[in-house]
């Protein structure tokens, strides 16, 4: 099953760890970098470790709050995440006023459409195993992935309305 990168400012720590729980109850596999004691880098060695960690990872969750636009971490994050064809979504309690780029993913609000997120990428994960196991090269595998991550975002944020 597909690993969900938990992206939050530091700030958000707590609300970042209910989200990733949620997650988690739903059968889904998290990271969330509040346990991760290689943080203390910066720069270069933490842009390096947090490239290894999203590696491992195929979607992204990004919490956000109104702090959040003191970040670099996370649009860079979301942006990788995006490179990599991410299913991916925010997550705010609070009404946020976001940036125009998040608008293109679906936005999550309660821990009801956590577990929908979540219902949805189980059903994504089944159909595009299957399609990647067709898919006889890595460019075509990248096509699957984003192809899917596309309908994913397309069928969530219908089922949020």
């Amino acid at each position: 099953m597909a690993k969900v990168f938990v992206s939050h400012k530091n700030t958000d720590s707590l609300l970042a760890e209910r989200v990733a729980r949620r997650v988690r109850a739903n059968g889904l596999e998290t990271y969330l970098d509040t346990v991760d004691d290689a943080l203390l880098k910066d720069g270069p060695d933490l842009a390096d470790h947090l490239l290894r960690r999203m590696n491992e990872c195929q979607q992204l969750i990004a919490v956000v709050s109104s702090t959040t636009k003191d970040s670099w971490w996370v649009p860079w994050e979301i942006g990788v995440g995006s490179e990599k064809g991410f299913r991916m979504a925010s997550f705010s309690e609070t009404y946020v006023i976001l940036p125009s780029y998040l608008e293109k993913w679906p936005a999550l609000h309660t821990d009801q459409h956590i577990d929908l997120y979540c219902q949805y990428s189980k059903q994504t994960e089944t159909v595009m195993n299957r399609r990647m196991r067709e898919a006889l090269t890595e460019d075509r595998r990248v096509q699957v992935r984003k192809s899917e991550a596309l309908d994913f975002h397309k069928q969530l944020r219908a089922a949020l309305r």
